[in-house]
C-alpha cells in the first residue's frame, strides 16, 4: 500500500494511504485549505490562520491511534479483517467529516438555506461528488480481500457519523463514539490545534496519555468506548481544556462581535441572503470568495466595512460566564437604560453564546449511550466518569455570556452611563 506523509505541526508526520490521498487531492477536500478553522479569530489571535484541511488530517491521525489503543487495552479478540475494516471506516469518516463547512466555518452558518446544516452538505459531498467514487474503490478493495460483508460505501460512512442505523450492526454506535462523543478525536485535535495557532496554553492536555487510557468494555453485550481507571485525571484535564478554550478563545468578545458582523454582512450581500442549496454551487464558496464579496460592498454596507477595516464596537456591558437570573435581569435593565438614553440603533447584543462545558449526563445508568465508562481491567469493575469525578460534576452550568456592544461614536456616552449605574 502506498503511503504519503504530511508534516503536521501538531502531530508530526501524518500518514495518508493509497486512495485516501485521492480524497485529499480532490476539489472538495482542497477547498478546506481556504476554510479557516476559527473564522475571524485571527483578528484577535493573529496566528489563528489555520484551516479545516489540517484539522481533518489531524483527526484521521488521532482516530487511528485511538482505535488501536482501545483494542490493545481491551484484551478482547478482534479478528484482523474487522480491525482493519473498523480502522478504515473511522479514517474515512475523520477525513471527510468537515467537507460541508461553510466559509469561515461556524461563523457564517446563519446564512444557510432554511432547514440545511453543514452536516447536510457533508452528506451531499460524500455521496454525490467525486469523493463517492473514491470511497467505492476503497470499499471494493476490502470486498476483494475480505469478502462482501466488509464493503465500505459513502452511505455507510454517512449513516454511522449521522447516527443512523446502517443495517443491524450495533457496533456502529461504538465506532461513532470515536468521532462524535465527549471522548472524540475531533475535539482532541481542534483543542490542540487551536491552542497552538492562537499562541495560548488553555487547550493543551496530555493527548498521548488520554489515548493510552482508551479501552473497550461490553455493557449488555454492546461494545462501548471507555477509559481505564488510570485515565480519570487526564480526561478531566481534557474537559477543562475545552472549558477554558470556550471562555478565553471561542467566546472572546471581539471574536463574537465579528461572528455577528459576518452574519449581517452576508445577509445583506449574498443573493437572496443565503448560500446556494445546490452542492456544486455551494462548493464554489470559500473564505477567499467571501472576503472579495465583502470588499466589493464595503463602501455601501456597514457590516462589510467593519470586517474589512477591522472596526470593532466596544463592549459596554456583559455578564459573567455563568450568570444567575439576577445577573441577567441587571444586564437587561442596563441595556434598556442605555438604549433609551442613546438610541437602540447604536447597539448590538450577543446572547447566543450558550454552551455546555460538556454533555456528560451526571446521573445516569452505565448503559446510557452518553455515559463515559471507567473500566478496571483487573477487577472488571465499571463506573462512570460522573461517579468518579467531582470536576465533571461541578462543570454542569451552561456558559451563557451576554454582551452589549456600542457603536464607537457613542461608546464614551455609554461608558458614562454605565459608570453612573455602577456607582449607585
Amino acid at each position: 500500500m502506498e503511503v504519503d506523509k504530511y508534516r503536521d505541526p501538531i502531530h508530526g508526520f501524518i500518514e495518508v494511504r493509497g486512495y485516501e490521498n485521492e480524497i485529499v487531492d480532490s476539489q472538495p477536500f482542497q477547498r478546506l485549505r481556504n476554510i479557516k478553522q476559527l473564522a475571524m479569530t485571527h483578528y484577535i489571535y493573529h496566528g489563528a490562520e489555520h484551516t479545516r484541511f489540517g484539522h481533518s488530517l489531524g483527526v484521521m491521525h488521532l482516530v487511528t491511534k485511538a482505535l488501536n489503543s482501545a483494542i490493545k487495552n481491551s484484551m478482547l479478540e478482534f479478528e484482523e479483517p474487522k480491525r482493519k475494516w473498523y480502522e478504515q471506516i473511522l479514517r474515512l469518516i475523520a477525513l471527510t467529516h468537515d467537507l460541508g463547512h461553510a466559509p469561515f466555518s461556524h461563523a457564517s452558518e446563519a446564512v444557510f438555506p432554511d432547514g440545511i446544516e453543514h452536516e447536510d452538505f457533508t452528506v451531499e459531498i460524500i455521496t454525490k461528488t467525486e469523493i463517492a467514487g473514491i470511497i467505492d474503490k476503497i470499499g471494493q478493495q476490502f470486498v476483494h480481500e475480505y469478502g462482501p460483508e466488509y464493503n465500505i460505501t459513502p452511505q455507510l460512512l454517512c449513516d454511522i457519523y449521522m447516527g443512523k442505523n446502517p443495517g443491524h450492526n450495533f457496533e456502529f454506535t461504538f465506532l461513532k463514539s470515536f468521532m462524535d462523543s465527549e471522548l472524540d478525536c475531533d475535539k482532541m485535535d481542534y483543542l490542540l490545534r487551536d491552542s497552538y495557532y492562537c499562541g495560548v496554553k488553555y487547550g493543551t492536555f496530555d493527548v498521548e496519555r488520554l489515548l493510552s487510557s482508551f479501552t473497550i468494555c461490553y455493557s449488555n453485550g454492546v461494545p462501548k468506548l471507555a477509559i481505564t481507571d488510570g485515565g480519570v485525571q487526564v480526561f478531566e484535564e481534557f474537559v477543562l481544556a475545552r472549558y477554558f478554550m470556550f471562555i478565553q478563545v471561542y467566546f472572546h468578545r471581539t471574536r463574537r462581535f465579528f461572528d455577528i458582523m459576518l452574519g449581517k454582512a452576508l445577509e445583506n450581500v449574498l443573493p437572496n441572503g443565503t448560500y446556494p442549496s445546490d452542492v456544486n454551487e455551494y462548493l464554489q464558496w470559500d473564505d477567499c470568495r467571501v472576503i472579495q464579496l465583502l470588499k466589493n460592498n464595503a463602501d455601501k454596507d456597514e457590516a462589510c466595512n467593519n470586517i474589512i477595516h477591522r472596526i470593532v464596537y466596544p463592549r459596554v456591558d456583559y455578564t459573567k460566564a455563568h450568570p444567575a437570573e439576577a445577573d441577567k435581569r441587571e444586564f437587561r435593565r442596563n441595556e434598556r437604560e442605555l438604549k433609551e438614553a442613546i438610541g437602540e440603533e447604536f447597539f448590538i447584543k450577543d446572547t447566543s453564546a450558550g454552551k455546555m462545558p460538556h454533555k456528560i449526563p451526571l446521573r445516569v445508568e452505565k448503559e446510557h449511550e452518553k455515559a463515559i465508562l471507567i473500566y478496571n481491567r483487573k477487577t472488571g469493575k465499571k463506573t462512570t466518569i460522573s461517579e468518579e469525578s467531582e470536576i465533571i460534576k461541578s462543570l454542569s452550568e451552561k456558559i451563557d455570556i451576554m454582551s452589549l456592544y456600542c457603536h464607537p461614536s457613542k461608546s464614551e456616552d455609554a461608558y458614562k452611563i454605565m459608570r453612573k449605574i455602577n456607582e449607585e
